[in-house]
């Protein structure tokens, strides 16, 4: 039960990206999906920490049912959001001028944000890529730490 609360989490995590990327790319209002969507991962975290992962399928079954009514809600952004998924990930990890800052910003955080305010002047696409991973790394962590929480309590 407790690597079906780790794939819901995951998942959720997917569904709030999805509906984020809906939020600025569509005209049709999504806010009902993406808060349902933060408080599932909320409730779903709070439910891994307790230890009583049973509520897991419940959290796995909005997300699933939320990625289907994402079709019906706008099938062109849908598609376009499912195609631009990997341009992504071959621009992010084919990118060997950025990697290495990328890794660093992101396992080192504080390392990340202070190269954001180090070069926003000066480098200001790189310093947005170090702060960027620096945000999603802190995320990242607190993330990490609330799931081994869950798992070691």
């Amino acid at each position: 039960m407790l690597a079906l609360g780790i794939v819901t989490l995951f998942l959720t995590a997917f569904t709030i990206i999805y509906y984020a990327y809906l939020s600025n790319h569509s005209e049709r209002d999504v806010s009902f999906f993406l808060s349902v969507s933060f408080l599932s991962m909320l409730l779903n975290l709070c439910t891994n920490a307790s230890g009583g992962s049973g509520l897991s399928v419940v959290y796995l079954i909005i997300a699933v049912v939320f990625l289907g009514v994402g079709f019906a809600v706008d099938l062109h952004e849908t598609l376009a959001f499912y195609t631009s998924i990997g341009p992504w990930f071959k621009e992010t990890f084919t990118n060997t001028k950025l990697i290495g800052w990328q890794i660093l910003s992101l396992a080192i955080c504080p390392a990340g944000i202070a190269l954001y305010f180090v070069w926003y002047k000066d480098k200001p696409t790189l310093a947005k890529v170090c702060g960027r991973c620096g945000i999603f790394g802190v995320l990242l962590l607190g993330l990490l730490l609330w799931m081994i929480l869950g798992v070691a309590l």
